[in-house]
């Protein structure tokens, strides 16, 4: 299993992320906000980013959700930051899909018996996913 981190700017939005997807959840791995400045303010900062990173890291890794595009840089640099040989950096990704309904599908398949790279397959059909 994976563990799973939201990053958006707002961290009460991350939160409610969280709360809608914990909905979802099949089986117990952490769902962590990595959301928001340390005072609060709305953006993302790398290093509250690193620290849900390593919290929520599982033996399959960590799949990172983000809102825009700072976050994303964000959450890039958070990913270089970590330097300790138990995070395996090869299984910490960023998806590359929308926050919400990627965070949704990711958390809905997570299982013991599916890697990070086939929850990031199915990811990709969400990129052309019509909702009307």
């Amino acid at each position: 299993m994976i563990g799973i981190v939201i990053v958006s700017h707002n961290e009460k939005l991350g939160d409610e992320i969280i709360n809608l997807c914990k909905e979802m959840q099949n089986k117990p791995f952490k769902i962590l906000n990595g959301g928001g400045m340390d005072d609060g303010v709305f953006g993302s900062n790398p290093m509250v980013i690193k620290k849900s990173i390593e919290e929520a890291y599982e033996k399959d890794g960590v799949l990172i959700f983000c809102d825009l595009g700072s976050s994303i840089l964000n959450s890039e640099m958070a990913i270089e930051f970590i330097e300790d040989d138990k995070f395996n950096k090869d299984l910490i990704k960023i998806a590359d899909a929308p926050i919400v309904e990627g965070a949704i599908l990711a958390v809905s398949m997570n299982e013991d018996d599916v890697s990070i790279v086939e929850i990031q397959e199915e990811l990709e059909d969400l990129k052309s996913f019509k909702k009307v």
